[in-house]
């Protein structure tokens, strides 16, 4: 671990090894991240939950990142569901099976 202050934010650089893992991409393409000493004690902390408690304690901290509820999302979202439904009854549209949007995604968004 690199010791030191960034100038600017104030934070300590870390290092990450390659045996680590990262929702940022692969921990070994990146060159650092900067972590405070304080977030750093939070993640050991929670690290020493079981499963289900990172997973909770996981999902309250990502929704605490959305903004307030939006009233109209229900309605939005049961219109497009019935949308959806009435194109595959009319024959519109076509299902896809799980296999082909794992390839296509491969193929057109993984470049694999």
């Amino acid at each position: 671990m690199v010791r030191g202050v960034h100038p600017a934010s104030g934070q300590r650089p870390r290092l990450l090894s390659a045996g680590s893992s990262s929702l940022l991409g692969d921990p070994r393409k990146r060159k650092m991240e900067t972590m405070t000493k304080a977030i750093e004690s939070v993640l050991a902390d929670a690290l020493r939950l079981d499963a289900k408690a990172r997973a909770e304690l996981a999902a309250e901290l990502l929704a605490s990142l959305d903004g307030p509820a939006d009233p109209d999302a229900g309605i939005a979202w049961d219109r497009e569901i019935k949308r959806r439904v009435d194109a595959l009854e009319a024959g519109t549209e076509k299902l896809e099976s799980w296999e082909s949007v794992k390839r296509r995604v491969a193929r057109d968004i993984l470049g694999q």
